[in-house]
């Protein structure tokens, strides 16, 4: 049975799936017609109306935060840059362990498209892709790259991405609650609250999810159509397969890495600013940098965008610093995990020949 599910995992005639999956598995993936969609173009002014709110409703002063931002020290910046993107061959060695328990070939010896470098690649124009367009589509676009250059199955691909989603869920989830007790305590402030529901929200969902498919797949298959059999069936192996407890503490150690280089981000960030009297403890520094990474999580504006920063700035007035400097810290973090990201995928999409 598990032989036959696993020779499913490397068929290529993937049926239809989501209208987006479909799309993106069928016609490939245009930044220029994604860019001139209506879904984009409305979240992209959904943003702009948050930017003009923020300047206009909170008396931001702009030349004050810009001074904050100048005064930052760039070495430390730069450290921060680097400790940033030492997280993607962390994430692509973590998402091969994934392919491979699932039974999706990833022989480096056979081919090109599944070294390291290769699947770090996918992983950086997928990011990009998140940053530029809404609903993280940059998933789909993740898993489509991996069947036209490996011509492996995009469903079972996208199984392996549902389930990487998971661990980063729960690991991001579980050290947020940890570096908040550590910061807060029992009282914690009103504005966190709606952080942590937001992520308990995200984790049980998938959670549910996972123990769907697991207990409940003959039912979920009597409500799947017919024609998406085939789809969801090689989704739903890889998604399971993904994790054995022979991988789990590897897979666990790996995620735990990720997230604490994410928190040591902000950190260099920050000291970047100790000159402006910007001085928050390492718990602290972990809960504002995983809470803006969960907020990224939302589907409503590409990577986030106006979302994370709005509300980290709100967090970072929790401990007391000042709004603009506020803004400067939230700012300059955004230059490296969200816009060095647009500009790097971008001349990475140029060039690329896997893209």
């Amino acid at each position: 049975m598990d032989d036959a599910k696993g020779q499913m995992a490397t068929e290529t005639d993937d049926p239809v799936g989501s209208p987006t999956d479909v799309e993106v598995e069928s016609e490939g993936f245009s930044l220029g017609q994604r860019l001139r969609s209506p879904r984009t173009l409305i979240s992209f002014g959904l943003v702009f109306a948050i930017v003009i709110f923020a300047l206009r409703g909170q008396n931001i002063d702009v030349g004050q935060t810009w001074e904050y931002m100048r005064g930052a020290n760039p070495w430390l910046m730069l450290m921060g840059m680097a400790v940033f993107y030492t997280t993607f061959p962390l994430r692509a060695i973590r998402w091969r362990m994934l392919l491979r328990n699932a039974h999706v070939p990833v022989h480096e010896g056979r081919s090109s498209w599944a070294t390291l470098p290769a699947l770090m690649e996918y992983l950086y124009l997928s990011w990009f892709a998140n940053c530029i367009v809404p609903a993280k589509l940059g998933d789909a676009y993740r898993a489509y790259l991996l069947k036209h250059n490996g011509k492996v199955s995009f469903s079972s691909t996208l199984g392996t991405i549902f389930a990487e989603r998971l661990l980063d869920m729960i690991g991001l989830f579980g050290m947020l609650l940890v570096s908040g007790w550590l910061t807060f305590g029992a009282r914690m402030p009103e504005g966190t609250q709606i952080i942590f529901g937001f992520g308990a929200l995200l984790v049980v969902g998938i959670l549910v999810g996972l123990a769907g498919m697991r207990w409940l797949s003959p039912l979920i298959r009597r409500v799947v159509p017919a024609r998406l059999h085939d789809f969801y069936g090689r989704f739903e192996y890889a998604a399971l397969r993904s994790f054995s407890p022979a991988i789990l503490p590897r897979l666990v150690l790996l995620t735990g890495a990720v997230w604490m280089l994410e928190g040591a981000r902000l950190y260099f960030v920050i000291l970047a600013m100790n000159q402006e009297g910007v001085s928050l403890g390492l718990p602290a520094v972990i809960f504002v940098a995983l809470a803006s990474s969960l907020l990224t999580a939302l589907p409503i504006t590409p990577g986030g965008l106006g979302v994370v920063e709005g509300a980290i700035t709100v967090v970072l007035t929790f401990f007391g610093v000042d709004k603009h400097l506020g803004i400067a810290v939230t700012l300059l973090d955004r230059l490296i995990n969200f816009w060095s990201i647009v500009v790097g995928g971008f001349v990475l999409y140029l060039v690329s020949k896997r893209k």
